[in-house]
């Protein structure tokens, strides 16, 4: 009987301890786990980023068959649709075709539904219209209706893109737009590390989805399109860019769900704000700036104010880790997204017993900005 006992012991000893070591197992997992949620208001840059990970980290072992067609179709349907909002555009604006053998491939190409296909003969005439005087003079005025940013290189590679033996490039991948609904998360893996970079659509029709990615939550990358101080909104063209961004970047910072995480700023597209700083003042956006007019760097510093200075308002202290990108360059987003990694690591760092040494005073860390 005792030796039944003792052995029924043991089994149930031999049980608990084998709970209790898949628990630990699970546990020191958890403790290497970083879930980083992507937030940024519409055309930000967030699926940019999101295509750059996956290239730089080989998310997926790379691009399927399926995902190659999808970005080819997309890609030709961003081409037909950006030259359409430059001919409403130009009926808008009252600024007519100049070359009066495009009118009629002009309203052609305005009455094509969302099902057309760009074929050859249309990708030549869109090439045509784009370098129409009349084209390029409603695009100039691109600061006063909502259009692409990368509606340029759509139209500059409109024969290119709509050729029959077209071969999609990295480049294209990363200038297609495809508008992201709903939530998609990428996961990269780098023992004994992984990080879950969470995107969902930044439009305001999407926004409600955002409150579902909010539990454990280890940082924030917020996405600014810098060029947006001199753009409008695709719900509402009344509506500045830039401005909407701090709006919802105030409204993340005031959450008192995200009082200790971690959050960081990228401010995207600086390769487009430089070229349009050139021409539009920052005072289009905000009439308070007195930098000089036509200089970059002074521009990018006063937006960068801006952001400490919600942060300084409504969590004291705190810091906001900001840099400034072009998400569409490689070595840009590798290097802004191994300081997001580094700065983590630091933060959340544990011994070798599990506990995390910095979790206690993250605080304090983050409010010093001390590493």
């Amino acid at each position: 009987m005792g030796c039944i006992q003792s052995r029924i012991g043991s089994e149930v000893n031999g049980t608990k301890n084998e709970v209790d070591q898949m628990l630990e197992e699970a546990k020191e997992e958890e403790q290497y786990h970083n879930k980083i949620l992507l937030l940024g208001a519409g055309e930000s840059g967030k699926s940019t980023v999101v295509k750059q990970i996956k290239m730089i980290y080989k998310v997926g072992g790379g691009m399927t068959d399926r995902e190659r067609n999808d970005y080819t179709s997309a890609i030709r349907r961003n081409t037909i649709e950006v030259m359409q909002v430059l001919l409403e555009a130009g009926k808008t604006l009252n600024i007519p075709i100049a070359d009066p053998d495009l009118v009629a491939d002009a309203k052609e190409i305005y009455a094509l539904g969302s099902d057309a296909e760009l074929t050859e003969p249309l990708g030549q005439k869109i090439s045509a219209l784009w370098h129409d005087e009349g084209v390029q003079a409603v695009y100039a005025r691109r600061d006063e209706f909502w259009l692409l940013d990368a509606t340029k290189y759509f139209l500059d590679e409109a024969i290119r893109i709509s050729s029959d033996g077209f071969e999609l490039t990295e480049e294209d991948m990363i200038m297609t737009r495809i508008r992201t609904t709903g939530i998609v998360i990428t996961t990269i893996s780098e023992n004994p590390y992984t990080y879950d970079v969470v995107d969902v659509g930044g439009q305001r029709s999407e926004r409600r989805k955002w409150i579902h990615c909010f539990d454990d939550v280890r940082a924030i990358i917020f996405l600014e399109g810098l060029s947006g101080y001199n753009q409008v909104l695709f719900e509402d063209s009344s509506v500045n860019r830039m401005q909407e961004s701090l709006q919802l970047f105030e409204e993340i910072v005031k959450n008192p769900l995200f009082k200790n995480t971690p959050i960081f700023v990228f401010l995207n597209k600086k390769d487009l704000f430089e070229e349009m700083i050139l021409k539009h003042s920052l005072k289009v956006c905000f009439p308070e700036y007195d930098g000089p007019d036509g200089e970059a760097r002074p521009a990018v510093q006063f937006i960068e104010s801006k952001y400490h200075q919600i942060m300084a308002q409504h969590q004291p202290g705190k810091t906001v880790y900001v840099q400034v990108i072009a998400a569409r360059v490689r070595m840009d987003m590798k290097i802004a997204f191994n300081e997001v990694k580094d700065t983590l690591k630091k933060i959340y760092a544990f011994d070798k017993k599990g506990k995390n040494q910095s979790r206690k005073n993250i605080s304090r860390k983050l409010i010093s900005g001390k590493s």
